[in-house]
């Protein structure tokens, strides 16, 4: 049996949730992984879950610079969306949540600012969108 990008989700997702230590980078070194594996050809094409399952592997990391990792995965999600036109690929509100977890569970005391100001242009960010919109997980965060 073949891998496929559900696959490679599932497994990203697992070391989201795995509480392990690296885990959002083995989370990001899968993502690279499957892209490379896109670019040369292959069906596996990372998609919106694949990315925001990697930003969600930051938020529940708590290492040093988790929300600006998750912010810049955001940010190559919209280059990517914008170069390409692919709408599998586009941020959506899970996404943008996700990037905002990340900042809400800073544990780094000198991360703090610069989450609390990657919240507000994520959550700015959103706001501007006409196809996406806050959801009501969003103003619990």
């Amino acid at each position: 049996v073949k891998p496929d990008t559900y696959t490679y989700n599932t497994l990203i997702n697992s070391w989201a949730k795995s509480g392990e230590r690296g885990a959002a980078n083995r989370a990001e070194q899968i993502l690279s992984t499957m892209a490379q594996r896109y670019r040369a050809g292959d069906t596996i094409k990372p998609n919106t879950r694949t990315y925001t399952s990697v930003i969600d592997a930051h938020a529940k990391s708590g290492e040093a610079g988790a929300a600006r990792r998750a912010e810049q995965l955001l940010n190559k999600m919209l280059d990517l969306h914008n170069q390409t036109g692919d709408y599998e690929i586009a941020p959506n509100a899970h996404t943008a949540n996700a990037v905002m977890n990340a900042c809400a569970f800073t544990k780094i005391d000198s991360d703090r600012s610069e989450a609390l100001s990657i919240a507000f242009r994520v959550f700015d960010w959103l706001s501007t969108q006409r196809s996406i919109h806050a959801d009501a997980y969003t103003y619990t965060i």
